[in-house]
């Protein structure tokens, strides 16, 4: 206990931000294309946290660790509960992330994570959509009883990317970064390449890649610009598709998955002493053996370093 708080006091006392804490939100109607439909909603509450008092090696620059709880919601298309009419299942999923990051000098980025949660009515789906609903007056959803069954999941992933290219203004950049999913709910890997336009910070000290901790209160720089990030996925499992990889039952309705998934996001940043912003939309391809359409949805991540 007295560690921690001289740990924070000395951190005050440096100007440095240590700590950050954000929420995440995900939801298809911030297209205002009046949709409610496939992952129609997601919110996730994160803290980060630097590693402090550690001796790194001369090419890195920083260590983050990071615990998220979240919570989504998937429907099928505009909520229609005639199970002749569906074409993505209805359910749910609460989990629990935990990442280690490392950020290197040369702009390179190395991160490891493990995720734990529950599918199906575990996860509390219906209640929450239900009574959100009611209190905005929107229409009935009466799918649920056409839920997947319920399924505990545990995934392990790591992601890699690195700066390819710069220039002299420092206002346009290049990333090139590949991720790997490997467990009950998401088995996949993803490449795909990230371009910053604006006024940016290096990629270890950057809120697109949630490493601005460290910074001085005094000196950070003051972020704005815009990004667009294609990832082109090649998908083994998803089981808020699939349903459990090891139930035999795995719910009334369930349909195989597109292997080849490419997702592309379109965001602009703004980041500035404690606060920063990212908003962005999300288009992806077609990613359900059905009649179900190519989907698309907005995100907003707001956080607070200090």
């Amino acid at each position: 206990m007295a560690i921690c708080v001289a740990t924070f006091f000395r951190s005050e006392a440096q100007g440095v931000y240590v700590r950050e804490i954000s929420v995440h939100s995900d939801n298809d109607a911030y297209l205002f294309l009046n949709q409610d439909q496939y992952y129609t909603n997601g919110v996730a509450f994160n803290y980060r946290r630097l590693k402090e008092d550690i001796s790194l090696p001369s090419r890195q620059k920083k260590q983050i660790w990071e615990v998220s709880l979240g919570h989504k919601l998937f429907n099928a298309y505009n909520g229609f509960s005639e199970l002749e009419y569906m074409d993505r299942p209805f359910t749910a999923f609460l989990y629990l992330r935990g990442q280690h990051t490392w950020f290197y000098s040369t702009e390179s980025i190395f991160s490891v994570s493990s995720e734990m949660g529950f599918f199906g009515k575990a996860a509390k789906g219906e209640e929450i959509q239900k009574a959100f609903h009611n209190l905005f007056g929107f229409y009935d959803i009466n799918g649920w009883d056409y839920q997947l069954r319920s399924n505990f999941t545990v995934d392990i992933r790591a992601s890699y990317s690195a700066k390819l290219w710069r220039n002299t203004a420092k206002t346009v950049d290049v990333q090139a970064g590949s991720k790997i999913s490997i467990g009950l709910n998401q088995s996949h890997i993803g490449v795909g390449p990230t371009l910053r336009i604006g006024n940016m910070n290096a990629l270890y000290e950057s809120a697109l890649t949630g490493s601005r901790l460290g910074l001085s209160n005094r000196r950070v720089n003051k972020e704005r610009y815009f990004y667009y990030r294609p990832i082109l996925y090649y998908r083994f499992y998803d089981a808020s598709i699939q349903g459990g990889m090891f139930l035999q039952d795995k719910g009334p309705v369930t349909f195989g998955i597109q292997s080849w998934v490419l997702s592309q996001q379109i965001g602009f940043i703004y980041a500035k002493n404690h606060l920063s912003l990212d908003a962005r939309f999300q288009f992806n391809t077609k990613e359900v053996k059905s009649r179900a359409s190519p989907h698309q949805y907005g995100s907003i991540t707001l956080g607070y370093a200090f």
